[in-house]
């Protein structure tokens, strides 16, 4: 089994008003899933959470979600 939340970079520099964008970015993301009856696993959580501390990039969020979804 992959760990999709482990593999991120050491955490990058972003300033605290990145960190405060990609949040509430991510906030409306997940108000549009919930509108939907989707709602994140603990897991999903985890590669949100890396996503706003500057762990990984946007573009790194698809495929890790995809690849957790395929181990469930």
């Amino acid at each position: 089994m992959i760990d999709v939340v482990a593999e991120v970079k050491p955490q990058s520099k972003i300033t605290s008003a990145e960190m405060d964008r990609r949040r509430e970015s991510l906030r409306r993301a997940k108000a549009h899933s919930r509108i939907e009856g989707q709602y994140p696993s603990r897991e999903g959580e985890a590669i949100f959470e890396a996503f706003i501390n500057g762990e990984i990039e946007h573009d790194e969020i698809l495929p890790r979600l995809h690849a957790l979804h395929r181990q469930i």
